[in-house]
């Protein structure tokens, strides 16, 4: 029996809307609201089922003692960044950091040189890429306005993703980088930097740049963004999978949410961060 390829595609958009709809209410709730542990929270659960993906995906099933030092390595990370702001966040990555070089004295006797350089890469990778990154989400809550500016990042990426993806799909054209990401193409790229362009002309009013200073953010989050989701599938590419995970149905797994925010949300909260102080 055939299947209609355009009713897989209606069912796969029905079912991203539908996990975006669901999602997004509590995610935006803990963004603003006072309360900041409801944040944190929410960080730790998502750094977690980030941290879960990366490490079935790239130590494997079998090392679970691996995946649980990254998993307290990301708490070290989150929690300093909670409590201790920049200070702690550094402070919670070298602990992190510590823990690989912990695990490689622990094993040196039952690993073979070259597999325990491979795992500690991987570890070193995971909590610079995901712990590190996903912690200014932590720090940029903290400055005045920060659940608004948690609001823009979150609106300029889902709108540089979502014009990249229906602007590309129909206007096509010349691939971005195929070998890495084969459906992209340079007019989606164009079509999501030009939305995220537009939402940071919209969001102006709510925050302190002046609207020409937040469209120029908005051009460089559309493109970097775009780079945070071509830097995740080259991992994606080189260990040979699609999906993270399946744990957000059509979405894929949370990695796969967060690429192109965890880069997004480093270069805001430096600009939030500096209109603040100056």
């Amino acid at each position: 029996m055939s299947v209609d390829p355009k009713k897989i595609q209606w069912s796969g958009h029905v079912t991203r809307w539908l996990v975006a709809v669901i999602l997004l209410p509590p995610i935006i709730f803990s963004m603003v609201a006072e309360n900041y542990l409801w944040f944190f929270l929410l960080m730790l659960l998502a750094g977690g089922a980030t941290w879960w993906e990366f490490s079935l995906n790239l130590f494997g099933a079998d090392r679970k003692g691996l995946m649980i030092l990254g998993l307290v390595g990301w708490l070290a990370v989150a929690g300093g960044a909670y409590f201790w702001g920049p200070s702690g966040q550094s402070f919670g990555l070298v602990l992190a950091l510590a823990l690989g070089a912990g695990y490689a004295m622990r094993t040196l006797q039952r690993e073979s040189g070259p597999v325990l350089l491979n795992l500690l890469s991987r570890f070193a990778l995971g909590q610079l890429y995901i712990s590190f990154l996903l912690s200014f989400f932590l720090l940029l809550k903290k400055v005045d306005s920060g659940g608004l500016w948690l609001m823009y990042v979150l609106a300029v990426t889902i709108a540089a993703d979502t014009g990249a993806y229906y602007v590309g799909t129909r206007l096509k054209g010349p691939k971005l980088y195929p070998k890495v990401s084969p459906n992209k193409t340079v007019s989606g790229l164009l079509g999501g930097a030009a939305a995220a362009v537009l939402v940071s002309a919209l969001c102006s009013s709510f925050l302190s740049p002046k609207y020409y200073q937040l469209m120029a953010l908005g051009l460089f989050l559309g493109f970097w963004g775009a780079l945070g989701d071509l830097f995740e599938s080259a991992i994606k590419r080189a260990i040979d999978i699609k999906d993270t995970s399946a744990l957000l149905l059509g979405h894929g797994g949370f990695w796969d949410r967060l690429d192109s925010l965890m880069f997004n949300i480093v270069p805001v909260y430096v600009v939030a961060d500096l209109v603040i102080n100056t």
